[in-house]
């Protein structure tokens, strides 16, 4: 595992990096822009602020990152940026971090930074290189042969600055230290040669079947791989890439002409040409010494070169394939949303809940609306559990109800601030409803990975974890997945790892509760085998305890909601893991039984509790919350305030009912 670090991130070739290393996510990577509302900000691990790449202070601003993070190799992510770590070089070295820069050849760099520069130097090799004249000494001694022509900056890059002239009057208004060619048209049996030709009668600058090189050198200059695509841009930006096998490519040897002379040089890192297919051969028009913005394009296509020149320059033995001549690649603006970086942690929030009508859920959901603590909340429902939440919901202000088959959900996903993730299954329910709860989450997770959601905590349980080992379990615990409610809450945890995974806007959290127990919002009557147990003292009857050592961990419903709310509100979520344990107090059936004598007053304990003589633990689910607590979480309720309450609830249902 490498920490690598991509400067400029948020440019296009910094993006392209940034994709073909997420590919495999092998590495640390971290980035730094003049600020962080760039797209690339989450798909790094850590990211930094710099000031310009024009900045005296610049290289030094990137040392101290490297030396904080512990920084193995560095990537430019900007054309301008080569020359100043070529000159740079050894403070690098110094430091024992590598950049993939061509830095023994700072004199190629120079040439390729300067197309007449450019232009003269290869062409003294042999090179294929359009004809390429300073303005300057074109009105001098000017050339109508080579009209249409075209004019662009000599240093330029992104197809910046580019005029199409068709006659020698319109050279008047270009700037002297531009460069003129000739405008290279493809051939005439190319698709889009008549586009073309119309484009430039007009005066229209259009990026169409251009052949793109990208030749990498390994860090002993040797050719190590080989890309040729025929592609199709858009303002510069390629949008198609058309692959070409260079085994099959007829201007191979061209291609080579190039390589040879850059391999004399010792060049080293990706080197970049462009050109065009026409009647007089294959003619370059530009060269750039680094990864390009289809580079990430590449890596898709099974050509990542980014990941083997980290591997190389970092001396890990690694391989560069190109075989995927079968597919095409494809690419588009992307839009993504991001938190407002000086929102207030603490301000209200819109929320999507799955799961509300469940007894953590209405718990949560009420105490939400009995604090006003939110702008909106969506409650995503299935159909058939429309009316139910109606009755539980529909007078309540700010509060939507949204089926799942409304065409309103995508939207209302795409409005939150957080996710909720409640909806599960209870274990002693039909497999049935395990089946449909685990498959309501995975079509939902599918909507929720593309509205952007800030936040996602999802509810999970220690039942992923082995209850036959009698120990407090910790998030690292190998976990034992032999049911389907266990299988439930795993899969949920996983739908919601992916998301976060793809979508690095998009942070995750899940808690896995111990035994939740307590009363709920709406006082209905306390159910289940512990509440029973209190029931059954109330009214005289008797509770058999086959296995009184098995163990339990026990929390309030109060402590639950509680978390849930404490993390959503943390004020740094990226700092938590991925995972926590969130539990009240470890104890065996036994003492839970005591717990309960003791709790009760001696008018109500008219039942009694019978122990068996076992000495098994068949069962354990204790858990430890100590990394919890460790981000300040705290427990406020006992087990003994917990048996009060339901007692107290308990006892008066039942004397309701005796009236």
């Amino acid at each position: 595992m490498a920490r690598v670090l991509i400067t400029c991130a948020g440019s296009g070739v910094g993006q392209s990096v940034l994709d073909s290393l997420n590919i495999h996510s092998r590495d640390i990577l971290i980035g730094c822009d003049m600020n962080e509302n760039v797209f690339a900000f989450d798909y790094c691990h850590h990211f930094h602020i710099t000031s310009s790449i024009y900045s005296d202070t610049y290289i030094d601003e990137l040392l101290v990152i490297c030396k904080k993070e512990n920084v193995d190799i560095v990537i430019p992510g900007h054309d301008h940026e080569l020359l100043l770590f070529a000159n740079n070089i050894k403070r690098f070295n110094d430091e024992n971090i590598k950049v993939v820069v061509a830095s023994s050849s700072s004199e190629i760099i120079e040439i390729s930074r300067d197309k007449f520069r450019w232009y003269k130097f290869f062409k003294d090799y042999g090179c294929a290189i359009v004809p390429t004249y300073s303005v300057l000494e074109f009105r001098e001694n000017p050339d109508p042969s080579i009209f249409p022509a075209i004019v662009k900056p000599s240093g330029g890059s992104a197809s910046q600055g580019i005029y199409i002239l068709n006659k020698v009057e319109e050279l008047s208004e270009m700037k002297d230290e531009d460069i003129i060619q000739p405008y290279l048209f493809p051939l005439e049996e190319d698709a889009n040669f008549k586009t073309i030709q119309n484009a430039v009668k007009n005066g229209e600058f259009v990026q169409m079947s251009e052949i793109s090189v990208q030749i990498v050198f390994n860090a002993k200059s040797e050719m190590a791989g080989l890309f040729i695509s025929k592609n199709t841009l858009k303002s510069g930006v390629p949008i198609f890439v058309d692959t070409i096998d260079p085994q099959q490519f007829e201007y191979i040897g061209e291609i080579y002409k190039f390589a040879n002379v850059l391999k004399e040089k010792k060049v080293i890192g990706p080197v970049n040409l462009q050109g065009r297919i026409t009647n007089r051969g294959f003619l370059f028009f530009e060269m750039n010494m680094r990864f390009t913005g289809i580079t990430g394009t590449r890596a898709k296509l099974g050509f990542n070169e980014v990941a083997f020149l980290v591997n190389d320059f970092l001396g890990s033995p690694s391989t560069l394939s190109n075989e995927a001549f079968n597919k095409v690649g494809i690419r588009q603006v992307a839009c993504l949303t991001k938190p407002r970086s000086n929102m207030n942690i603490n301000s209200k929030k819109t929320y999507a809940i799955l799961g509300g009508s469940g007894f953590i859920g209405s718990c949560f959901v009420k105490e939400l609306i009995k604090n006003n603590n939110f702008t909106a909340i969506n409650l995503i429902c299935r159909d058939n559990s429309y009316e139910k939440y109606l009755h539980m919901y529909s007078d309540v202000s700010g509060v939507h109800i949204i089926k799942e088959s409304s065409q309103d959900l995508e939207s209302r996903y795409s409005q939150s601030d957080v996710l909720i993730n409640l909806a599960s299954a209870r274990a002693n329910e039909k497999d049935e409803r395990l089946y449909q709860a685990i498959h309501f989450q995975l079509i939902q997770s599918q909507k929720i990975a593309n509205a952007g959601i800030p936040l996602i905590l999802n509810v999970s349980s220690q039942s992923v974890y082995d209850q036959n080992k009698d120990i407090e379990k910790k998030e690292g615990d190998d976990l034992c997945i032999n049911n389907l409610y266990a299988f439930q809450k795993f899969m949920g945890e996983e739908y919601f790892n992916v998301i976060s995974k793809n979508y690095p806007y998009t942070k995750t959290l899940s808690l896995r509760f111990s035994r939740v127990i307590g009363v709920s919002s709406s006082e209905e009557k306390p159910e289940g085998f512990f509440a029973k147990v209190i029931s059954s003292m109330i009214k005289g009857e008797k509770t058999s305890i086959p296995n009184p050592l098995n163990k339990i961990n026990l929390i309030d419903i109060n402590d639950a909601v509680g978390a849930i709310t404490y993390f959503v509100d943390y004020k740094d979520f990226s700092r938590l893991p991925s995972v926590l344990n969130i539990g009240g107090t470890n104890l065996s059936l036994k003492q839970y039984c005591s717990a309960v004598s003791n709790s009760l007053n001696k008018e109500s304990k008219n039942g009694s509790i019978n122990l068996s003589d076992s000495n098994d633990v068949k069962v354990s689910s204790m858990v430890n919350s100590e990394l919890a607590q460790s981000f300040g979480w705290k427990n406020k309720f006992s087990i003994e305030d917990t048996i009060k309450e339901m007692f107290n609830v308990i006892n008066k249902k039942e004397n309701s009912c005796a009236d």
